[in-house]
This record gives structure tokens, C-alpha cells and sequence, in this order.
């Protein structure tokens, strides 16, 4: 992971734009042999618009592509290019909030169809009790493709004595330490939910569920840091639905049919 042009603020920041690759080693199929393959790159840019101290404009895009293996022989590169709109309040001293409207198309993009596009949104709050201290809550809610989705998390943030606690669960958690000017170790946890639309294949859909965990040593160069992640994947799978096999809601990884 490559991140630069980055905001700072009490030893805090804000990426301004990520370039991240991923690789997973091969696994085998579940339900026939041989192995499949795995990578993920991703380009993710902010562009914050400052109007006062109290309010921002957030724009912004994410931009992805995943190479998996679909089945023995067949490979497909599928794509997630979402949009940010939205903005930032601090509504006092205490409390302060980002709200975003994040459309994207999903899908292998062999053509462009309405099931292609999915639409979310997100809020998150955060309370602050000391300088470099917050809690921090919100929900994620997605219209994918297996289910309405409905993500609430809770977490805080914590800056002291060279260690950084960033935690907001169940979608992502970090714990590092700064070792030097310009070095951090530390562990993270990420957790994936995705769904794709197969153009490619005949009413299909395919999802991605994997939860990351591993180390992490980050180097740091003025506006510039660069970062590699190695660790295991809990629970990975990658699946092909038919279009229309959903759930009627998910709740984070639960998932339920009234």
C-alpha cells in the first residue's frame, strides 16, 4: 500500500489518495480440484472542499479491479468504481460527523445494466473527549446484490505515547506504534463483503466475503507513506450466485429471509 499527498492534524490524517495490491496465494475450490488465483488493486482518492472551520465538501472516488478465479479455467476481473459525495460537520466542540452517498457499478463491465449499479451510503460519528481521543460510531448500508446490506459499527481513537489505536468494528481495526521518525509496526484487521454482477456468465452474481489479519510496517517520508500488510485470511470465500438467490436483509455478516 502506497499513500500520499496526506492531511495532518495533531499527528492525525487524512489520505488524500491510496494505491493498494493485494495477493493472495492460491487455494483450492471447494467443491472440484485444482487452485484458484486471487488479486486486488485499488486506487482510492479524497478531495475534501474546505468552506469553514465547520463544514466540508467530500468528494472523492474508489476505484478497484479483482482477478479471482471463478472456477477451474475460468478467470474474471471484476470492478468496483464508486463514487464519494457528501460532506463533513463539526456540529461543536465535541461532535463531528461525515455523511456520504457512495454509488458504484459492481460488475465484470463486459456491458453496463441497471443490476450493475448499487448504491450506499454512509454516517460516521465521532465524539471527542480529549485531544486525540474519540469514540466513534455510524452505519454502512449497500444494496448488494445477496441482500439489502446494513453494516453498524463502534470503535474509538487513540493517540498516546507513540501508539495509535484506530478501531471501527466490525469493518476494520488497527493498532500500531511509531518506532522513529519514520517507521510504524503494528496489526490490522480488515472485513470484505462484496458482491459483482457476471455480464459474463448467465444470470449470475458473484460475492466476496474475506476478514484480513496481519502485521503491517509503515515507512514515512514527509507526504508520503508506504506500507505492507502480510497476515491470513479468515474465512475467504468467493462464490457465484444465481441473480434473484438473495436474502431479504443482512445485518454486517448475518444474513436473514423472513
Amino acid at each position: 500500500l502506497i499513500t500520499f499527498l496526506s492531511i495532518c492534524s495533531a499527528q492525525q490524517y487524512v489520505d488524500l489518495a491510496r494505491i493498494e495490491y493485494n495477493h493472495g496465494l492460491p487455494q483450492s475450490f471447494n467443491d472440484t480440484t485444482g487452485t484458484g488465483n486471487f488479486s486486488e488493486l485499488k486506487l482510492d482518492l479524497l478531495a475534501p472542499i474546505v468552506v469553514n472551520d465547520y463544514f466540508a465538501i467530500v468528494t472523492g472516488a474508489l476505484l478497484e479491479r479483482t482477478d479471482v478465479s471463478l472456477f477451474p479455467g475460468k478467470e474474471a476481473s471484476l470492478y468496483g468504481n464508486m463514487l464519494k459525495l457528501g460532506a463533513n460537520i463539526k456540529h461543536n466542540e465535541k461532535w463531528s460527523g461525515t455523511y456520504l452517498i457512495l454509488p458504484k457499478f459492481s460488475s465484470d463491465l463486459k456491458k453496463i445494466r441497471q443490476r450493475d449499479i448499487q448504491i450506499g451510503a454512509l454516517a460516521f460519528i465521532k465524539y471527542r473527549v480529549i485531544l486525540n481521543f474519540n469514540y466513534r460510531f455510524g452505519i454502512y448500508v449497500n444494496s448488494d446484490l445477496y441482500a439489502p446490506m446494513f453494516v453498524p459499527f463502534a470503535g474509538i481513537y487513540l493517540l498516546k505515547n507513540n501508539w495509535e489505536i484506530k478501531a471501527a468494528l466490525p469493518i476494520n481495526a488497527e493498532i500500531n506504534r511509531q518506532l522513529g521518525a519514520h517507521l510504524k509496526i503494528g496489526a490490522r484487521f480488515d472485513g470484505i463483503n462484496k458482491s459483482y454482477n457476471l455480464n459474463d456468465c448467465t444470470n449470475q452474481y458473484f460475492e466476496k466475503m474475506n476478514n484480513e489479519l496481519g502485521i503491517l510496517a509503515r515507512l514515512m517520508f514527509g507526504n508520503f507513506h508506504f506500507q505492507f500488510f502480510g497476515g491470513h485470511s479468515l474465512g475467504r470465500s468467493f462464490r457465484t450466485y444465481a441473480y434473484g438467490d438473495r436474502f431479504d436483509l443482512a445485518i454486517s455478516a448475518i444474513k436473514n429471509n423472513n
